[in-house]
């Protein structure tokens, strides 16, 4: 995420990054398949620890809109479901011949109006302590129930099918906590897939800048996700937040990564994703993280 758009080589992207003092890169949605094609005789020697779904991204997709989701697993049309489901068995394909055990998924959206603006605006004007408030998130949120059932049931059917390949590619997929109230999964509707799908290859995988912003905008506190799915918990993104200003690098934003560090499990995947910046401040949120990451182990017992 952090390079990809800006350096369109993928040998020059790769080295990049290993010379900035990384262990093992994500494959981000923003890949064009020329980069993974350049990428793979790297990769084959130095397997990625997760990829994002989808990659490469999309036919007809520019790289700069490769992080809106044009074809989703939620999808009430059947055709651009499957699609979804298809390509996403595509980028698991890719994973397996690259050996990368995780692949991420975004599960969609429910298809309401939404709101999230007016709970913004209210933050921005320092009204988040305020009736008026909680207001909005309630008629938000009571919007979205409306209309999920249909939308849930469209995600069942495609876990339902990503699962059999998974187990069969013997591979995990990991359902991603997301930053707006309107898609999927919200905070109960992740226990809900996973007691569907119980013993299947399918684990969490947590965003902390996308709890946190959730959080912000009263939606749902950002410490619940990862107490109540640890035992699912497979890995989790790395990004600070400044306002609502998500993808800045950890000790850069507003948030308290020693107290975050301490909820999270010491054998989780955890991975820097980055808006473009300055090297500097891609190296100095690896040193933050890597360091919270051995002060927070637990000593053998």
């Amino acid at each position: 995420m952090w390079n990809a758009l800006k350096q369109q080589d993928g040998a020059a992207l790769f080295d990049e990054l290993k010379n900035l003092g990384f262990e093992a890169l994500e494959l981000s949605r923003h890949l064009t398949p020329d980069q993974v094609e350049q990428l793979k005789p790297y990769l084959r020697e130095n397997p990625p620890c997760s990829i994002h779904n989808f990659c490469p991204i999309l036919p007809g997709i520019s790289q700069a809109e490769a992080e809106q989701d044009k074809i989703l697993l939620s999808s009430l049309n059947a055709d651009e479901r499957r699609e979804a489901v298809r390509r996403t068995v595509q980028t698991m394909e890719l994973a397996v011949e690259l050996q990368v055990p995780v692949v991420v998924l975004h599960l969609g959206e429910v298809d309401t109006y939404d709101r999230s603006y007016l709970m913004r605006d209210l933050y921005n004007y320092g009204e988040r302590e305020f009736e008026a408030f909680d207001r909005k998130v309630t008629e938000a949120t009571e919007w979205r129930k409306r209309k999920e059932t249909k939308h849930r049931d469209a995600v069942l059917r495609s876990l339902d099918e990503l699962n059999e390949y998974a187990l069969k590619m013997e591979l995990c997929i990991a359902i991603e906590n997301r930053p707006h109230y309107y898609q999927i999964p919200n905070f109960d509707e992740v226990g809900l897939f996973f007691e569907e799908f119980y013993g299947s290859p399918m684990r969490y995988w947590h965003d902390i800048g996308h709890a946190a912003l959730q959080e912000k905008l009263g939606v749902c506190w950002a410490d619940r996700w990862v107490e109540q799915y640890a035992e699912h918990l497979v890995g989790v993104n790395l990004h600070d937040l400044q306002g609502l200003k998500a993808y800045h690098p950890p000790g850069t934003g507003d948030l308290e990564w020693d107290e975050l560090f301490g909820q999270l499990p010491s054998d989780v995947l955890k991975v820097l994703e980055i808006r473009p910046c300055e090297a500097e401040l891609v190296v100095e949120a690896r040193e933050l993280c890597e360091s919270l990451s051995q002060s927070s182990k637990q000593p053998d017992v």
